[in-house]
């Protein structure tokens, strides 16, 4: 079978907001000549062990045993970012499961699942054959089917339980069972058991030009480092791996892991970003550093993730999943309240109110169309929830869903039908077309250049060079209710040529964009989008309607 793809909706697991923007899919659409930022985003915390289990396809039958004595685990450390999960497993919604199955040395255990209209989740335990010592396991596939044998996207988070010498996790989805009740098929196949790989580089860390490694092994062909100028004080290293297998790529994680005088890690001064698509198509990681510490760094090394071991087989539980307890806590309102303050015309169709999350729906006209704000909130009978646009499942063009966790405080769902319900927006981004006015780049060559400009009323700086025979071109403006720059691009005849999008800093407004083999001394640079901040705004809508 095909290894599962680890591309993670982390935001959806471990997120606070939705952030801008979103380069991966501007990396894909460069290619069609066209940018649209779509809901999305992959803000990648350190070390990033959340992935998401694409579901690929169907798992051989293995016998499934009940486990009548089963062990109590505390689930709070797991479900952190899952309130709605814990809070209903905390009240004793949900169905109780405990199936478990043993093979080669593995266990796999279903313990709960809480099926709703909103999602279906599944708690689930492993106790791996060999002893991890601390590193992650992963899998081949993890795959939810239906009762007609047929998959269901999905992802899925684990962590390691030392005490109990076991991984506990949640496989959730946003599928929604239609029976009262269905026949399903919860199953993992091939345990890969991963390690941390460390190998010396000679690093100068007082170069700034591309630094290349030769690895050769474990699947890693090389690796090129670069170094850039970040913010005062500073500095970003970059690096793009280049694999020689490809099943290899899939499952690492590669970053650069710098060492002082006294062997002591130095650390990152803001969370690093991996396994982002670079400008050749490679796995990049961007790491941030104290620019005088990093430049001070006694040793240095490549660090990557390597599977150690695995162990083959497939594990299979038939579970009967019943819906009735989690339908004793909702309930649906149909809702028709257009919101005014957006461009594009838009409004709140639809709320979905379960034990374990609140779920809103809103149509608009315009296929894609991002939402204006970054944070959302949910005020429900005074108190407040933090919710976030939901990526996950197959996703209607013209709709976009926001999606709040439940808290102790709101598990008496029935009592909420008549409860004043407020959705708050804030935080407001605001997307715009570039101009045709051009940003006239002269000399360029690899000693940097900076211009300054007046785009659209808005004072930016620009600084380009070029550096390995790519251009680079970055702009920042000191006016902060500029957004920034989000693509640009340059014409030959007709045909434009877009840079690619390398760098966004969400705090300010500094962007990056490179060009490969870039041969011209000069250029009249285009932007294709740039957005504004509107920090101030707020939406606030009062969510009533009609019962359903």
């Amino acid at each position: 079978m095909k290894s599962v793809e680890y591309k993670v909706k982390n935001h959806l697991i471990h997120s606070e907001q939705v952030e801008y923007p979103d380069f991966e899919k501007m990396f894909n659409s460069i290619q069609t000549g066209e940018l649209r930022v779509v809901n999305d985003v992959h803000n990648r915390p350190q070390r990033q062990k959340t992935k998401a289990a694409i579901v690929l396809g169907i798992s051989l039958a293995v016998m499934a045993t009940p486990v009548y004595a089963a062990l109590q685990y505390d689930w709070s450390d797991v479900l952190s970012n899952k309130s709605g999960i814990e809070s209903a497993l905390k009240a004793g919604y949900g169905q109780l499961i405990e199936q478990s199955v043993t093979a080669h040395g593995v266990t796999l255990t279903v313990h709960n699942a809480f099926v709703d209209d909103n999602r279906t989740v599944l708690l689930y335990t492993i106790k791996p054959e060999l002893e991890t010592e601390k590193q992650e396991i992963r899998y081949n596939q993890m795959l939810l089917n239906d009762s007609n044998g047929q998959p269901i996207e999905g992802h899925y988070y684990q962590k390691w339980n030392a005490e109990q010498g076991v991984y506990q996790g949640y496989f959730e989805t946003d599928w929604v069972m239609q029976e009262k009740q269905s026949d399903l098929q919860f199953s993992i196949s091939d345990v890969l058991y991963l390690e941390d790989l460390e190998q010396e580089i000679r690093l100068d860390p007082k170069d700034s030009s591309t630094q290349q490694f030769n690895i050769q092994k474990n699947g890693i062909d090389k690796i090129e480092v670069q170094s850039f100028k970040y913010a005062k004080g500073e500095i970003m290293i970059n690096s793009e791996v280049t694999f020689s297998n490809s099943e290899v790529k899939e499952q690492s994680w590669a970053g650069i892991r710098a060492y002082d005088t006294q062997q002591e890690v130095i650390k990152e001064t803001e969370n690093p970003e991996y396994g982002m698509e670079g400008v050749s198509g490679d796995y990049f990681s961007r790491q941030m550093y104290n620019e005088q510490q990093f430049k001070e760094g006694d040793r240095f090394t490549f660090t990557y993730t390597h599977e150690k071991q695995r162990t083959e087989g497939t594990w299979n539980l038939n579970l009967l999943l019943s819906r009735q307890e989690m339908d004793t806590g909702t309930f649906k309102k149909e809702l028709n309240i257009p919101i005014h303050s957006l461009a594009d015309e838009a409004s709140i169709s639809g709320m979905v109110v379960t034990p374990t999350q609140i779920r809103l729906t809103i149509d608009h006209d315009e296929e894609y169309f991002r939402l204006p704000y970054r944070t959302y909130q949910l005020q429900v009978d005074g108190k407040v929830m933090d919710g976030l646009i939901s990526l996950d499942g197959k996703m209607n063009a013209n709709q976009t869903e926001l999606r709040f966790e439940q808290s102790n405080f709101l598990m008496d769902v029935k009592s909420l039908v008549d409860k004043p319900m407020t959705l708050i927006a804030k935080k407001r981004v605001d997307e715009h077309a570039g101009s045709r006015a051009s940003i006239h780049l002269t000399d360029i060559s690899t000693e940097p250049k900076t211009i300054a400009s007046d785009y659209e009323g808005f004072p930016i700086i620009w600084t380009y060079y070029i550096k390995d025979g790519n251009l680079y071109v970055e702009s920042e403006s000191p006016d902060n209710t500029f957004g920034g720059v989000n693509q640009t691009y340059f014409l030959e005849g007709e045909e434009k040529h877009y840079l690619v999008p390398h760098f966004f800093s969400e705090l300010g407004n500094k962007h990056m964009d490179v060009y490969k083999d870039f041969k011209k001394s000069d250029l009249e640079l285009y932007v294709w989008n740039y957005t504004t901040r509107s920090q101030e705004k707020e939406l606030r809508v009062s969510l009533t309607g009609k019962s359903l």
